[in-house]
């Protein structure tokens, strides 16, 4: 009976030195965990300004390189107010993994005259390259279809706006009109041979 209960006693002491181990281990390796997750989110907190300023400093360069480029941003009602166009608004759309892109335009007439709207959407990506864009009232094959513009009417153009590549992000925008639809008479003066585009100041 004596020698069970040593037995039992021996079999609980070990036990519990066995849990005692594998505790002070865990708890060993979960502190040293924890410093690691420090030094990372510190090291993460130490590269986030340089990151921010990297991506003003290629923000700057592309619009040094084009400065009519406007950043492009979504589901916002962004004002063009040039000759006929009013403002433009943009959406992303996510369907199984894909993405894609739309936009909608409106124009108003506010010259003395009928005009025909001939108007191009081009996109960039971050380096500033073309990489697609949606054309209106164009000679282009896939040029959305449009009716002349009265004398005051208001009116939008909504469609979706292709890319090269679909794995391509559009980071900036530029929306062009034709030098034949802004006429002198109507206080647009446009230099010969040229080609205005939409822009505002940010």
């Amino acid at each position: 009976m004596l020698g069970w209960v040593v037995l039992l006693a021996l079999v609980t002491f070990f036990t519990g030195l066995l849990l005692g181990t594998r505790l002070y281990a865990l708890d060993h390796q979960n502190r040293m965990l924890r410093s690691e997750l420090s030094q990372a989110q510190e090291t993460l907190r130490q590269f986030v300004p340089e990151v921010q300023q990297l991506r003003q400093d290629m923000d700057d360069l592309v619009r040094g390189k084009l400065p009519r480029l406007r950043e492009l941003e979504y589901d916002r009602v962004l004002p063009l107010d040039q000759g006929y166009l009013k403002n433009i608004a943009f959406t992303e759309l996510r369907s199984r993994g894909a993405r894609s892109y739309e936009y909608k335009l409106v124009v108003q007439n506010s010259t003395r005259s009928t005009l025909w709207p001939e108007i191009r959407i081009d996109l960039f990506n971050e380096y500033g390259v073309q990489v697609g864009g949606a054309a209106i009232g164009t000679q282009a094959p896939n040029a959305l279809r449009t009716s002349s513009l009265d004398v005051g009417e208001v009116r939008s153009y909504a469609g979706p706006l292709d890319l090269a590549d679909p794995d391509e992000t559009p980071q900036y925008f530029l929306v062009r009109i034709p030098k034949s639809d802004l006429m002198q008479d109507d206080g647009f003066s446009v230099p010969e041979g040229s080609e205005t585009d939409a822009e505002v100041s940010r």
